[in-house]
C-alpha cells in the first residue's frame, strides 16, 4: 500500500518516512497536489495538520482522490490524545502520540477496522454550537442564534471536547475546519456577521 505525505516541515517528512520504512507493506511517498496522480493501489494520506495549505491539500486530494484513499491520517500539533475518527476515512492522531500507538492506528487503517472508522456523532443543539463557534461567534451570541442559554452552550463546548477525547480548544478548531469547511460560510453568509476583533480560540471562554 503507498502512503502519501504531505508536510511543509522537512523534519516531519524526513521523521516520518524514516518510522514508516521499516513497515514491509508500506511505500513512502512525499507528495504534494502537484506531483501526486491517480493510481490503481489503495493510498493512505498522512498530512500534517500545522503545515501552511493544510485545508486547501486535504479539501483537493478528497475532492480527486477519495476512492484511491484508503484513509487520511492528520496529525494534530498539540496535546497527546487517543485517535479521533472525524468521518469515514479521516482520522485525527496527536503529532506526541506514541510510536506504537503509530504502528498500530497504521495497522488498523491497512486492515480498514470498523473500530477505528466509527465517527464520533453530535446532537444537533452541539453540531450547532460546533458550527457557529467556527465561525466565531460568542457564546452569548450563539446563545441567541440557536435559543439556547448561555451555560447551555458551554456545556455544548465542553460535551464536544470530551466526546472528540481533546484536551484544548485549538483541536476543536483543526476538527471544525474538516467537519465544515467551506459549508460555514456558505450557512452563515445570511446571519449576522461576528465582531472584527472576536478571536475565535477564545470565543466560547
Amino acid at each position: 500500500m503507498d502512503v502519501r505525505i504531505f508536510s511543509k516541515c522537512n523534519f516531519t517528512t524526513v521523521g516520518l518516512r524514516e518510522i514508516l520504512s521499516s513497515i514491509p507493506m508500506l511505500s513512502i511517498k512525499p507528495v504534494n497536489r502537484f506531483t501526486l496522480q491517480q493510481g490503481k493501489k489503495k493510498c493512505i494520506f498522512i498530512i500534517d495538520g500545522s503545515s501552511e495549505g493544510f485545508e486547501e491539500y486535504y479539501e483537493s486530494i478528497r475532492t480527486h482522490f477519495y476512492n484511491m484513499a484508503s484513509s487520511f491520517v492528520i496529525i494534530n500539533n498539540s496535546p497527546n490524545h487517543p485517535p479521533v475518527c472525524i468521518d469515514e476515512k479521516t482520522i485525527l492522531i496527536s503529532k506526541s502520540a506514541a510510536i506504537d500507538s503509530f504502528y498500530k492506528l497504521l495497522d488498523f487503517v491497512h486492515l480498514h477496522d470498523r473500530r477505528l472508522f466509527s465517527p464520533v456523532r453530535l446532537s444537533k443543539s452541539e453540531y450547532a454550537v460546533f458550527q457557529h463557534w467556527c465561525a466565531g461567534y460568542t457564546a452569548e451570541a450563539i446563545a441567541d442564534i440557536i435559543g439556547l442559554n448561555k451555560k447551555s452552550v458551554l456545556n455544548s463546548k465542553s460535551r464536544l471536547l470530551n466526546k472528540y477525547g481533546v484536551q484544548d480548544k485549538n483541536s476543536l478548531l483543526l476538527i471544525a475546519k474538516i467537519i465544515f469547511k467551506d459549508s460555514v460560510i456558505e450557512e452563515f453568509d445570511s446571519l449576522p456577521k461576528p465582531a472584527a476583533d472576536i478571536n475565535m480560540s477564545n470565543s466560547l471562554i
